[in-house]
């Protein structure tokens, strides 16, 4: 029994060893088949492409990448043909061995000397694909791919034509994509002004900061050109360099600096108790404000700006009373958008003092004072009515009645006063003040009325012809009276002397008109004197010629209402007599005129001025001096009609 069960022991590790050994053997024959087939893909069929970068078709490649060719086994570096095209300079590179360094490679870099060109499409192109045994047919393998264009502009801050800019603006230019220096940015600007040019970490964005705060009120245009450059990736150096695009043209406006449109209170007479205002045209910057602005004599009190931030009102702890202030704000006070003032802000006040007349009317030394004129008394303040009306006296007395408008006193004389006489206005110290202090001194003037003027409603009319004044002036005087007549009416009452003019003889003036009233004075034709025209004027008004009269006698019959036809002469004349064919020596001046005298200035005893309607020139004022001058040529002669 126990040999039995020895043998089939035996016998059952004899079968197992066997089968142990069958399975070895099975085992290295799979390896082996294993290692062959692995060795015939890896050294007997050509190698494929697994991945391309950057892929096949690709749009927008970046200009800064490389290539990479990645197969799926050991690729025979030797058959291996590769370009690129457009053609750029470049090393190629294998990478990946499989085993041992530098031994069976399955990728190919293609590493750029130089950035690729924008916007630009690249064919690479792989032939004689095979193993490393150089079994087996080659393949060849082509693909493109297309760059990005350069960076372009996507925005610019401010945009074209931008208004009311702060000067101390910074712009900013982004692009549509980095800008890892594949392009250069001209930034140009009319006016120049310099600036600080800077980047953003994503070099997609430049940001420009000028030195100094732009010009205010002023245009900017602004030109941004693009210049495409190579670069030399090892040394950086520029080796391309394209012409400039001009990629972006517009302009922006720096807001005009802030004005004042009001201040207050200013001039004088101002109330201590006044705030002082000043009004801008747009929001001030409140700090700004406070730091700047200055009052001297210093005072305190307190600032605030409105809620608009327009109208700064500084409220003073008190003002003195007769005090000359000067508020300011110097240049550089900001608003609150950095704009500034350029210039210093300064005005003057004077707060209130003491009543002071301010004006007088009549001004003091006035001549010529209509007698029925009211004297007006303007003070610089609110005064107490009942006090400037005690303190008011006129010299000579004259009785009259106040009233007012505002501060200006108005006294209306009763009854008119005295015609060119000399009057005196005081208003004593001691006019109480509503707001400042009583007056402490005197205010007067004088003043002279004008002389009384007597002057008849005489219409002004001009003669017919040329040599028909003593017609005219007398068809004025009638007409005055109630009597309307015509020259040739008044002619044919006065008459013609038909004498001719020759060898130094000629008609009679005391008789009638000499020569042709159309002719020429002193040649064809001359006048007529006082008896005939008054004559003439009996026809329709009692009349009177005369000779010698004084001033005083002239003016009493213009007193009375009674117009005057006077004669003189025209012009420079000159005595130009002749005598009658009877042998009367005739009186005669070139220039023979008669005027109708309607009026004087001044009183009836002493006028000053003669008013007169002349036929020829119109309405006159002679100074006596004048008219006597003239009038005494033919003896102080005339007509007066009644």
């Amino acid at each position: 029994m126990y040999l039995e069960r020895m043998e089939k022991i035996k016998n059952k590790k004899t079968k197992v060893a066997f089968i142990v050994k069958i399975s070895i053997i099975i085992i290295l024959a799979i390896g082996l088949l294993v290692l062959f087939l692995y060795v015939g893909c890896l050294f007997l069929i050509p190698p494929k492409v697994e991945n391309i970068e950057p892929a096949a078709n690709s749009p927008l490649v970046a200009l800064d990448s490389s290539i990479t060719i990645t197969f799926n086994k050991p690729v025979d570096r030797n058959s291996l043909i590769s370009s690129v095209v457009p053609e750029i300079e470049g090393e190629w590179i294998y990478e990946d061995s499989i085993i041992l360094p530098n031994h069976l490679y399955s990728k190919l870099h293609f590493i750029p000397n130089q950035v690729f060109k924008p916007e630009t499409t690249y064919t690479v192109t792989l032939e004689n694909i095979n193993n490393i045994l150089g079994f087996g047919d080659p393949k060849s393998l082509s693909f493109d791919f297309t760059t990005r264009p350069l960076p372009s502009i996507e925005a610019i801050v401010p945009g074209n034509a931008i208004t009311d800019l702060s000067p101390n603006i910074e712009l900013a230019i982004s692009l549509s994509e980095p800008n890892p220096g594949l392009a250069e940015f001209v930034f140009l600007f009319e006016p120049e002004f310099e600036y600080e040019q800077n980047i953003n970490d994503s070099l997609d964005q430049y940001i420009l900061t000028p030195t100094q705060p732009l010009s205010q009120g002023s245009n900017y245009n602004m030109i941004v050109n693009r210049i495409w450059i190579v670069k030399d990736k090892l040394s950086q150096e520029i080796v391309y360099r394209d012409e400039p695009e001009k990629l972006y043209a517009g302009s922006f406006q720096i807001a005009p600096p802030p004005q004042v449109e009001k201040v207050s209170p200013t001039g004088d007479a101002v109330l201590v108790d006044n705030d002082i205002e000043i009004t801008f045209n747009e929001a001030m910057d409140e700090a700004s404000i406070k730091n700047n602005l200055s009052i001297s004599p210093d005072i305190g009190g307190s600032v605030v700006l409105y809620e608009d931030k327009k109208t700064l009102t500084f409220t003073p702890q008190g003002l003195d009373y007769e005090t000359k202030y000067q508020v300011t704000l110097p240049a550089g006070t900001e608003n609150d958008q950095g704009g500034y003032l350029e210039e210093d802000i300064i005005y003057y006040f004077n707060t209130i003092g003491r009543v002071n007349v301010s004006h007088f009317s009549p001004q003091d030394q006035t001549t010529g004072v209509g007698v029925n004129n009211t004297i007006r008394v303007s003070f610089d303040q609110e005064v107490d009515h009942a006090s400037a009306e005690s303190n008011f006296h006129i010299e000579p007395a004259s009785e009259g009645t106040f009233s007012w408008d505002g501060n200006t006193m108005a006294f209306t004389p009763t009854n008119h006063l005295t015609y060119n006489y000399t009057y005196k206005v005081t208003v004593n110290s001691g006019v109480i003040s509503i707001y400042g202090l009583d007056s402490d001194r005197d205010f007067s003037l004088t003043f002279a009325t004008a002389p009384e003027v007597i002057k008849l409603d005489v219409r002004q009319d001009f003669q017919d012809r040329s040599l028909s004044c003593e017609a005219a002036a007398l068809k004025m005087a009638l007409s005055y009276q109630g009597v309307v007549v015509s020259e040739d009416e008044i002619m044919n009452h006065v008459g013609y002397d038909h004498t001719l003019h020759e060898n130094g003889t000629w008609g009679d003036p005391y008789l009638a008109y000499v020569g042709d009233i159309n002719g020429r004075q002193n040649t064809t034709g001359y006048g007529v004197y006082w008896d005939p025209i008054a004559r003439a004027a009996g026809q329709w008004r009692p009349s009177e010629a005369f000779t010698g009269w004084t001033i005083t006698q002239l003016t009493r019959e213009i007193a009375l209402g009674n117009p005057v036809v006077t004669w003189g002469i025209y012009g420079s004349g000159y005595e130009d007599s002749w005598t009658t064919p009877e042998g009367k020596y005739i009186y005669a001046w070139k220039g023979e005129h008669a005027r109708t005298v309607i009026g004087f200035v001044g009183s009836v005893d002493n006028p000053s001025k003669i008013i007169i309607n002349d036929p020829f020139a119109g309405q006159l004022y002679w100074t006596r001096e004048r008219f006597e001058s003239d009038w005494g040529v033919f003896g102080n002669a005339g007509v007066v009609v009644r």
